[in-house]
């Protein structure tokens, strides 16, 4: 993709995160020619259905060409915004997703045993573990990064030490049937956010659909 041809970058964050978390991702792109675009919305008050609408709204709002970089519960509302949409395909190019549980975030099983599963609100549903999630779209092609640590909320609740995970989610969950490419790098899932080798990876993807 030419970086030139005034591709608009959509930033998605993800489970109790404001916008303005994706700055530093946005600063890195915009240098590089691209504009950006943060969507901001309710992880806790809103439902997924609502916050899809929303996100559907914006990208239908602005021009054709879009690339949706989403971290972690982002990748999941773009995933459902996207099949709301009668052809997706003609205002998105390609996503890129961050720590994105596409099967289901797993540690919302250890949250359930100690009752503290509703933290997240009425995204609960969207969250929970999933079999056999697809991503529908072959048009669009869809490169997902993982992280690997146990710095996170997981190594809190349960130690497995032969489960690789980011620290919240499972490096098999960020696996996606239909997606294009996929790679893990050694950070943990909110570092995922602000690391310029996440930065760098997405680029390379935007430029060639593959992360190396």
């Amino acid at each position: 993709m030419d970086k030139n041809n005034k591709t608009n970058i959509i930033l998605i964050h993800g489970l109790f995160m404001p916008g303005i978390i994706m700055l530093k991702l946005g600063h890195f792109f915009e240098k590089m020619g691209y504009t950006t675009t943060i969507f901001s919305y309710k992880t806790l008050s809103k439902t997924p259905q609502e916050n899809a609408r929303n996100l559907i709204d914006l990208i239908e709002s602005i021009d054709d060409s879009n690339v949706i970089i989403c971290h972690s519960l982002g990748g999941l509302l773009t995933q459902q915004a996207l099949s709301h949409m009668d052809q997706p395909e003609q205002k998105i190019q390609k996503v890129i997703s961050i720590g994105t549980p596409w099967q289901g975030a797993s540690i919302l099983n250890l949250m359930h045993q100690y009752h503290i599963d509703g933290v997240v609100g009425k995204s609960l549903e969207i969250l929970r573990p999933k079999m056999h999630n697809e991503w529908q779209f072959p048009s669009i092609p869809l490169g997902s990064i993982a992280g690997h640590s146990i710095i996170g909320a997981r190594s809190l609740l349960q130690r497995d030490p032969h489960t690789p995970t980011d620290g919240t989610v499972t490096i098999e969950e960020t696996k996606i049937k239909g997606m294009t490419d996929h790679t893990i790098i050694p950070i943990s899932h909110t570092g995922l956010i602000f690391s310029n080798l996440t930065a760098q990876k997405i680029l390379k993807f935007i430029e060639t659909n593959h992360f190396n």
